[in-house]
């Protein structure tokens, strides 16, 4: 297994049972579908695929676990945004709660995936996943890249594309967007890398056929299980609490940088609240909202 501060293969999603809706039309989809290239460009993680479904989100992202995660908070911020300034609703996503799960076998990589792309058909939508206009599926394996119907970026005053986009960040110039103001997904997804481990249109569809829905809904179910144990997680705690504070024990510093470390703990190691809470000595209700 690659370290926790390596680059490895995320599944990064929100929970389908915590809200009602988080898309309620096309203009949302399509503003949900520009965050993740503004949330590529800002933190580096790589998208390799994604849906958009009306209540939660999945992506898979190849990076460390620090950018993924700074990827779906940035996301679940935006997105908060635009449903505030579009609904009136305020801190409609602030406790949706996330998952980031290490793919750490290519198997699993394929498998999620493979999930991921058929969730249309799971939530009963008419639709193959490769015609599910906010997914990735719909670009692997296909034939022609581009979209007759879109045009490049630097087309668009940069004061245009910062009302359409609502982001001040650079968006590359060779980047596309559509008639209808969503940028081309293959401006920032590399289905290649999807390609590569398929290796044919075929075998993929045979992935498609496969019911997946119990194998990766369990592992979503466990995620809430460290990759790393207590024993070696102290080590680590002790060494923070040394190196950084002058202490010898994580016993001996202040609630400021208990939380500071527990921070550290959850998105640079992956540990879950129940275990965090034992190795800082806070009560996990406490720790819920600061990590």
């Amino acid at each position: 297994m690659e370290g926790m501060g390596s680059i490895g293969y995320f599944h990064v999603c929100t929970d389908g049972r915590s809200l009602p809706w988080m898309f309620q039309d096309e203009s949302d989809f399509i503003a949900g579908v520009n965050r993740i290239g503004i949330c590529y460009l800002r933190t580096n993680a790589k998208v390799i695929a994604y849906v958009l479904m009306d209540n939660h989100v999945h992506f898979v992202l190849r990076g460390t676990m620090s950018q993924c995660k700074a990827f779906i908070t940035l996301y679940k911020q935006l997105t908060g945004t635009w449903i505030y300034l579009k609904y009136g609703i305020n801190k409609f996503l602030k406790q949706l709660p996330t998952n980031i799960l290490l793919l750490e076998t290519q198997e699993r990589l394929l498998n999620t995936i493979s999930y991921i792309d058929r969730n249309p058909i799971i939530a009963g939508y008419k639709y193959l996943p490769t015609e599910y206009l906010w997914g990735s599926a719909r670009y692997v394996f296909k034939e022609s890249q581009g979209d007759n119907h879109a045009n490049p970026l630097t087309d668009l005053s940069c004061r245009f594309q910062r009302k359409l986009l609502g982001t001040r960040i650079v968006i590359p110039g060779n980047w596309r967007i559509d008639n209808k103001g969503m940028l081309c997904p293959e401006s920032f997804i590399d289905a290649s890398v999807i390609e590569s481990y398929f290796k044919t249109p075929a075998r993929y569809s045979y992935f498609l056929s496969k019911k997946l829905e119990g194998i990766v809904e369990q592992e979503l179910e466990f995620s809430q299980k460290t990759f790393i144990p207590d024993i070696e997680l102290r080590k680590i705690v002790r060494k923070i609490a040394s190196e950084d504070y002058g202490k010898d024990s994580v016993a001996e510093l202040d609630v400021n940088a208990r939380l500071s470390i527990a921070r550290r703990l959850r998105y640079r190691y992956a540990a879950t609240l129940k275990q965090i809470s034992r190795m800082v000595y806070l009560d996990k209700t406490a720790l819920e909202g600061f990590i």
